[in-house]
């Protein structure tokens, strides 16, 4: 461990890994775990309660500490695993991670009907297809037909799919020759760049599907996945026993007030689990009863119609005065 001339923590630099989901704190995983860091920084193991998308998680392996990942959310639980697993034993398909037939374009009746399994496949579709993360709403308005059309250009680069892009939008689009779909899609970006006057195409730009997509193949760089541990509990039933003086417990459960998750949370239990453990707990919320020690202030997701972004103030709390 490396520290300052103030005792504190060094934080060295890390990537920001994580499974896009609901909630997700990849944005300032970095800044939270400085903050925590600097409450604790003896700490060599950091249990994340709500591991949810697993920023905190990924954050806390790659800054040298023994993470554990816990997720009561069996479908997401499983969908981690199994990448991690993958990860381990070096499969991989043609064009990444995933077996070939992740890569291929889900329409919204397909979406309709794998959303509901209970299935690694399921999970991908609900991760990489549905609106804001919410894990039900199609990602594709009235233009799913030319996301249809671009992702096959990107993915495949597919001649058939350019020609008809091309006429359906008036543009002369071309194909990358880039080796990676990941290169495919930076291209295919300059392309909208260079015809703007697509005016129902506006969103096209990010590709969000295959942003998603990139975020999950890039989880390949975690590192050392010896020092990361996973359960699929309930956060009152994750048994913690490292020492007390060396050890995180972080909360992020979903907030108050705010969008539903799948699963029902209950915050007058998880508030009593907070102030009554006796290890030094962190919970991200936006209002809690607790003694508040950093503030954030956090874009909320893009108003579609207006294209105006809203804020919210993100507080970290903790159970120790």
């Amino acid at each position: 461990m490396n520290f300052d001339l103030f005792g504190r923590r060094k934080m060295p630099e890390v990537e920001q890994l994580r499974i896009p989901y609901m909630g997700s704190k990849n944005k300032i995983a970095t800044q939270l775990m400085r903050k925590i860091l600097d409450e604790k920084p003896r700490a060599k193991y950091f249990v994340d309660l709500f591991g949810g998308g697993g920023s905190m998680s990924f954050t806390a392996l790659q800054i040298g500490l023994k993470a554990h990942y816990n997720e009561k959310q069996t479908s997401l639980f499983n969908f981690i695993d199994y990448i991690l697993k993958r990860i381990k034993t070096g499969q991989k398909g043609k064009f990444g991670l995933f077996p070939d037939d992740f890569y291929k374009f889900i329409t919204r009746e397909e979406f309709s009907e794998l959303k509901k399994e209970d299935s690694i496949k399921g999970q991908f579709v609900r991760i990489c297809y549905s609106f804001g993360n919410n894990q039900k709403g199609y990602l594709f308005g009235d233009i799913e037909k030319t996301k249809h059309l671009a992702h096959d250009i990107v993915m495949f680069r597919c001649e058939d799919s350019l020609k008809e892009f091309n006429e359906l939008h008036q543009v002369n689009y071309t194909i990358s020759n880039a080796e990676t779909w990941s290169e495919r899609r930076l291209h295919h970006k300059k392309e909208w760049n260079r015809h703007m006057k697509i005016k129902d195409y506006s969103k096209l730009e990010e590709l969000q599907r295959l942003q998603r997509l990139q975020q999950l193949e890039r989880l390949e760089q975690l590192q050392p996945l010896n020092n990361l541990t996973l359960t699929n509990l309930d956060y009152k039933d994750v048994k913690i026993e490292t020492p007390i003086d060396e050890t995180i417990v972080y909360l992020d459960p979903p907030y108050r007030g705010t969008a539903k998750y799948i699963e029902d949370v209950f915050h007058d239990e998880i508030d009593n689990y907070f102030k009554s453990s006796p290890y030094t707990c962190f919970m991200s919320e936006y209002k809690a009863p607790f003694k508040s020690i950093l503030e954030l202030k956090k874009a909320k997701l893009m108003n579609s119609m207006k294209e105006e972004r809203s804020y919210a103030l993100e507080q970290l709390y903790i159970n120790k005065v």
